[in-house]
């Protein structure tokens, strides 16, 4: 299920919108001030977190920059009565990818958090719900901790993390990695598998497969061979 992160110090507000998100189908963890935000945010993995500006303890930019000190993937949205071209500025200097001014139809935030959310999913390959990988920034995500992936291992996950389940032809892997199908760069496939497996040796539902002469195959909720 999504999870959505929503931190806001007004009740009423805060009630109101966290039920049309999960009338939405979202699932949606509530946090009254920024402080309850950061700590909500290090507990758990979000598919976004919307902000209120002004809220007690740290307010919506200062959560922001927390955020985006261990995760810049996830997409952050300000949703504030702040209305001023200045705050509006900083909500955007501070890795907004949406800045909404209140009003009283909520449904422009709903609509914009599922046009954010279909972005992000595009290049975000989610292997379990605690696992994923994103095929733009090779950024790694395992049970909360996150691994940046060199080029070549980031280029080959990617392409077995869109065909989990299949087989994935060893002359796609080599071209992919290296523009080349020359038996000369087999080892340095065979390297890059190895590396890879090592990566995701905690992930107890993921194993890569091989047949040397075919190509690889990344398994979901297969139990790892020996």
């Amino acid at each position: 299920m999504v999870k959505i992160l929503y931190a806001e110090d007004d009740f009423l507000t805060r009630e109101v919108v966290a039920e049309r998100l999960e009338h939405e189908g979202y699932s949606v963890v509530l946090a009254k001030n920024g402080k309850e935000a950061w700590t909500e945010f290090q507990k758990d993995s979000f598919n976004a977190v919307i902000l209120d500006v002004d809220m007690p303890i740290y307010n919506g930019y200062e959560v922001a920059g927390l955020i985006q000190s261990e995760n810049l993937q996830v997409p952050l949205i300000f949703y504030s009565s702040l209305a001023n071209v200045d705050n509006i500025k900083q909500g955007f200097n501070n890795g907004a990818k949406v800045y909404i001014v209140k009003s009283g139809d909520i449904e422009e935030l709903v609509v914009k958090l599922n046009s954010v959310l279909r972005d992000n999913s595009s290049r975000l390959c989610y292997l379990t719900e605690q696992v994923y990988f994103d095929t733009l920034t090779y950024r790694l995500n395992i049970y909360g901790k996150e691994k940046v992936l060199q080029n070549v291992e980031g280029k080959i996950l990617a392409v077995l993390c869109k065909n989990p389940n299949q087989l994935v032809k060893k002359d796609l892997l080599l071209e992919i990695g290296w523009n080349s199908t020359g038996i000369n760069w087999d080892k340095q496939l065979i390297k890059v598998i190895s590396k890879l497996r090592k990566t995701l040796e905690d992930c107890n539902e993921i194993d890569i497969r091989s047949d040397t002469q075919k190509g690889y195959w990344l398994l979901i909720n297969s139990p790892k061979t020996t």
